[in-house]
């Protein structure tokens, strides 16, 4: 799910590109912080920004279901490891604590997946090269090129993920069954080599148009609106209560 643009006219996407990779990062940093309470707000407010980008609970969630097992391991590791008060008597006890900590930190990995899915999905390939080379403008040639070759990966997701929908379909109608190593390696070489096929066009097209290194200059200048200001200042006041209940909590 994360690297899909869906173009709309929602709240989310009138946004500033360089106001939602701000925020991105700020949200980064605030679930980092937020323990479990904090965090199910925090959800609240992932499932509303969900509503007014227009996408879709459902797709919300399949973009989790890749990395459910990942999940599960990391649970399961702090349930029983985490020293603490046990649930169970038994040779390997899960704890209270070990709940506790197995479900902020797996709670954490889901926000931040649902919320970048979120913001891929309503900003734009071109939207978001442009807030990098805005953020990376002070570094000179290499910020210009590291936010080119951000925004470029980005844009490659969607199409590796058709490519390999592809691939598995042709297969599958050719009556093929794909098993262990042998249908792995079957749908790896040909993705890699129509990915390879890709980056060669591409780079033609770059050369086509005389694309070089330099800094470069946009012909429409995006300015902030009043609803990029109003979507900053939800931030601030949520940032502040988030630390609020934190270091409340402490004393």
């Amino acid at each position: 799910m994360i690297g899909i643009y869906s173009h709309g006219r929602s709240y989310m996407h009138l946004l500033d590109p360089r106001t939602k990779l701000a925020l991105m990062v700020g949200m980064g940093l605030l679930i980092y912080s937020a323990q479990l309470p904090a965090l199910t707000v925090l959800l609240a407010l992932v499932l509303l920004l969900s509503r007014a980008s227009g996408l879709p609970y459902t797709r919300l969630v399949q973009g989790l279901r890749p990395v459910l097992v990942f999940f599960s391991v990391i649970f399961l590791a702090h349930l029983l490891f985490t020293p603490g008060k046990p649930l169970i008597e038994g040779l390997v006890v899960p704890t209270v604590e070990g709940v506790t900590t197995g479900s902020v930190l797996v709670l954490r990995f889901i926000l931040l997946i649902l919320y970048t899915s979120i913001m891929t999905y309503s900003t734009s390939p071109s939207g978001l090269n442009y807030a990098l080379t805005f953020f990376l403008r002070p570094f000179g040639t290499f910020g210009t090129d590291l936010a080119f070759m951000t925004g470029t990966a980005m844009t490659l997701i969607p199409g590796l993920f058709r490519e390999k929908d592809t691939i598995t379909k042709a297969q599958a109608a050719r009556g093929y069954k794909p098993r262990g190593m042998k249908g792995f390696t079957a749908l790896v070489v040909p993705l890699m080599n129509r990915s390879l096929k890709r980056v060669d066009e591409l780079s033609d097209a770059l050369e086509s148009r005389c694309f070089h290194s330099k800094r470069r200059y946009y012909y429409y200048r995006q300015t902030l609106a009043n609803r990029d200001y109003v979507a900053v200042g939800i931030y601030v006041v949520l940032a502040g209560v988030v630390l609020f209940v934190r270091f409340e909590a402490r004393f």
